[in-house]
C-alpha cells in the first residue's frame, strides 16, 4: 500500500511537471474539445478520455500514437480521481524490447481515445515525450 502511495505521489509530480512543459513550449492547447482526429488515417472518431467507460481497462497497455499514426509508446499505468476518471498517464516511450525506454507522466487531457482501434491519440511528437522528464517507479 506504501509504495502505491508513493508511486501515485511520484505520478502527480510528474504530471505537474510535464504540465509545466507543456506549457512551456505550447504543445498543447487547454480545454481541447476536438472529438475528430485530423489525419483520417489515423482514426475517424476520437473521444476525450474523461468520457471513457472503465478506464483503467481501457487504457491500460493502450498504444499511443501522434496524429500522422506514428506510434509513440505505450500506456505502463493509469491515475483515476475520485470520480473514476484517468487525470495522467504513466508512458513508456523510446527503446525497443525494453532496451532504451524510460518512463513518463502525461496528463490525461494531453490524449483521445479511438475506441474503434483502442489506441490514443496525442499531438505530441516521439521526440516532444522523449524530452519530458523522467518518472522512476
Amino acid at each position: 500500500m506504501k509504495m502505491q502511495s508513493k508511486l501515485t505521489e511520484n505520478l502527480a509530480l510528474a504530471s505537474l511537471v510535464a504540465s509545466l512543459a507543456f506549457a512551456a513550449n505550447g504543445a498543447l492547447a487547454a480545454g481541447t474539445s476536438d472529438t475528430h482526429a485530423t489525419d483520417a488515417k489515423t482514426a475517424t472518431h476520437t473521444m476525450a478520455l474523461s468520457d471513457v467507460s472503465n478506464p483503467k481497462d481501457a487504457l491500460m497497455k493502450a498504444k499511443i500514437e501522434d496524429t500522422h499514426g506514428n506510434s509513440v509508446g505505450s500506456v505502463d499505468d493509469v491515475s483515476i480521481d475520485k470520480k473514476g476518471k484517468p487525470t495522467s498517464l504513466k508512458v513508456d516511450v523510446g527503446g525497443f524490447l525494453g532496451v532504451g525506454d524510460k518512463d513518463v507522466a502525461m496528463k490525461a487531457s494531453a490524449f483521445k481515445f479511438d475506441p474503434d482501434r483502442k489506441v490514443l491519440i496525442t499531438s505530441m511528437t516521439k521526440d516532444q515525450i522523449k524530452k519530458l522528464p523522467e518518472i522512476k517507479s
